[in-house]
């Protein structure tokens, strides 16, 4: 692979990785700020779409 699409790459999967550390982070503080089904449902959505996330980035990796 040509140096400079890997450190695309590279640049892709850090991004990813944030965007899913962002996601859990937020899941968390659902969980602890709020009560209820309403917020239950919501955190688990948010890291629902964290694990994603870290999926597709485990697939990039793979280039």
């Amino acid at each position: 692979m040509d140096k400079n699409v890997k450190g695309k790459v590279t640049s892709i999967i850090a991004e990813i990785n944030e965007i899913a550390r962002e996601l859990e982070d937020i899941s968390h503080g659902l969980g602890r700020e709020f009560k209820g089904i309403g917020s239950v449902k919501s955190a688990q959505s948010l890291q629902q779409a964290a694990n994603k996330y870290r999926k597709v980035s485990n697939e990039l990796r793979k280039i």
